[in-house]
C-alpha cells in the first residue's frame, strides 16, 4: 500500500497538464494508502504487546464408585475418562476413577 501511495503522489505531482480533480483524486488515494499502512502497523504492534498467551488450566474430576468422595485435580499426561486410579481414601472399598476432564474458562468480569 505504501508503494501505491508513493506512485499516486508521483502521478499527481509530476504530470503537468493533469486535470485538478484528477490530482485531488490521486492525492486522496495516497492519503488513504498511507493511513492504511499506519493503522496496520499500530494494530500489529498492539497485537504483539497484548498477545501474551496463557495456557488454559486443565482439570480432572475424580470420583469414588462407592461413596460420595469427589476430588478435582490437575490434569496429568495419560489421564482419560473412566481411568481407574486406585482405591478410595475415604471408604477404602471403592475404586477412584476419572469422571470428567475440562478446562477452566477465563475469569468472568
Amino acid at each position: 500500500m505504501a508503494v501505491v501511495g508513493l506512485y499516486t503522489i508521483g502521478l499527481a505531482l509530476n504530470t503537468p497538464d493533469l486535470d485538478p480533480t484528477l490530482q485531488i483524486l490521486y492525492l486522496t488515494i495516497a492519503v488513504l494508502a498511507f493511513t492504511f499502512v499506519v493503522l496496520s502497523f499500530t494494530r500489529m504492534r498492539r497485537g504483539i504487546r497484548i498477545g501474551a498467551y496463557t495456557a488454559p488450566k486443565v482439570l480432572s474430576v475424580v470420583k469414588c464408585g462407592q461413596c460420595s468422595f469427589k476430588q478435582i485435580k490437575n490434569f496429568a499426561l495419560g489421564d482419560f475418562v473412566f481411568k481407574t486410579l486406585g482405591k478410595c481414601t475415604q471408604c477404602t472399598t471403592g475404586d477412584l476413577s476419572i469422571h470428567g476432564i475440562y478446562t477452566e474458562g477465563p475469569p468472568k468480569k
